[in-house]
């Protein structure tokens, strides 16, 4: 067993008891108790996504071996907390859990349809993509939130997109209106009932393929700050929570992740303080390195329009700069990702203020330290770590610890700049 593994195990909520249930050693029981009327039983069960929020909720989605009435490799998705209409729910006494089987997702309902071979196939007829051999593919998932689906027909490629039924309209609405400004998917339909949006594939790679293939041009840097600088609001207006607003949620995650690290999570959300801009501008809510498409050195594509609203002047460059900074770790590429962060970094310094813009910077890759605990990587508790060093390198450049300092400092987590 990994050390990773040891410490989910042993992971514990005193306000959630069913966190200690669904990260257990063995297969949870409720998995097993949900198939059990359909003579199905579970053989081997794997986390290998966990959304916790401590306290309040938890979903935990399983890789497991099933036999019986229903057989084969399949997904499964356990919740407490929140739980949807539709789901099936089992309880000890202490702990009541929703379970379901992927995709009878039953807060995403259009998702079983998307990845079902006759619905997909005459879906693309329905498009003019002809009537032959149809394939489906679940591309993104985030159980009872949203996932993509690829459906792969004779003459193109449709993506469909499956949000909350009360969400499609504004995703919907949002396709429409940022086409007038800015390549975004196309939208080809969409259905209230199911909440799902087809949309139209486009060409391209992501901008972080992009920076792996050493061989592959990039856009100029100052192409990123124009793709948010031709982003308008739209109505109805929706505000989109900032980096630092999340902050506080994100730490008391990271102090149960790693008690022994609490006291440095503490001080990095004092670091940090609380947000006091307002909510003025357009921001993509997401905005990274996997979220743009590019062709040949341009600009392709902007994906991923649900988490569209308004936010802070700097809440999607310190989106894409934590991203950046974050990626740089694992890359097969680390320094053309900090060559490009570090001109970004300038390009928005030259209007943003430079301590706003790190400290969220810093927040963004707080956040994204919980990623490994997230997708059950075995060495997850280090590479948490890793992440913290790189969140407390962003505020100490927001404290007036110049990036040259970071460079020649030595014997401590400055060791060298945030890119």
């Amino acid at each position: 067993m990994s050390v990773g593994n040891e410490r989910t195990t042993g992971l514990r909520d005193r306000d959630l008891p069913a966190v200690a249930v669904l990260l257990g050693d063995g297969v949870p029981a409720p998995l097993s108790a949900t198939l059990a009327p359909a003579r199905t039983t579970v053989e081997t069960a794997a986390a290998t996504q966990v959304t916790w929020w401590p306290g309040r909720s938890i979903t935990v989605r399983y890789r497991v071996t099933l036999r019986g009435g229903v057989s084969g490799p399949r997904e499964m998705v356990a919740v407490s907390g929140s739980i949807p209409e539709g789901a099936a729910v089992v309880s000890d006494g202490e702990s009541t859990i929703g379970v379901w089987l992927v995709p009878f997702d039953p807060g995403l309902p259009g998702l079983a349809s998307a990845m079902d071979e006759g619905t997909a196939r005459r879906l693309m007829a329905d498009l003019g993509a002809g009537d032959g051999l149809v394939r489906s593919r679940l591309r993104a998932y985030r159980p009872g939130r949203r996932a993509v689906v690829e459906i792969i027909g004779e003459r193109w490629r449709v993506f469909v997109k499956i949000v909350p039924p009360s969400e499609v309209n504004r995703l919907h609405h949002t396709h429409l209106e940022l086409e007038k400004a800015f390549p975004v998917p196309r939208t080809l339909g969409f259905d209230r009932d199911l909440g799902v949006v087809a949309l139209h594939a486009m060409p391209g790679l992501t901008l972080r393929r992009a920076f792996e293939d050493a061989a592959e041009p990039l856009p100029p840097p100052p192409a990123i700050e124009q793709i948010l600088r031709g982003l308008s609001p739209l109505e109805p207006r929706t505000t989109v929570r900032s980096p630092i607003e999340r902050l506080p949620e994100i730490a008391g995650l990271l102090s149960l992740l790693l008690p022994e690290e609490a006291g440095r999570v503490a001080r990095l959300v004092d670091r940090i303080g609380s947000d006091g801009e307002a909510a003025t501008v357009a921001s993509h809510g997401d905005f990274h390195e996997a979220q743009i498409l590019v062709a040949g050195g341009s600009l392709a594509g902007l994906l991923d329009l649900d988490t569209f609203g308004e936010g802070r002047p700097g809440d999607d460059p310190a989106t894409m700069l934590g991203h950046l900074a974050t990626w740089r770790q694992s890359t097969a590429q680390p320094d053309r990702v900090a060559a490009y962060g570090r001109a970004l970094l300038g390009i928005w310094e030259a209007r943003i203020d430079p301590d706003d813009l790190r400290l969220r910077a810093a927040a963004v890759v707080a956040a994204l330290a919980t990623g490994p605990f997230r997708v059950q990587r075995p060495s997850w508790p280090d590479e948490v770590r890793r992440r913290l060093d790189l969140a407390e390198r962003w505020a100490d450049t927001a404290h007036g610890l110049d990036e040259r300092d970071l460079i020649t400092a030595s014997g401590s987590v400055h060791d060298r700049p945030a890119f």
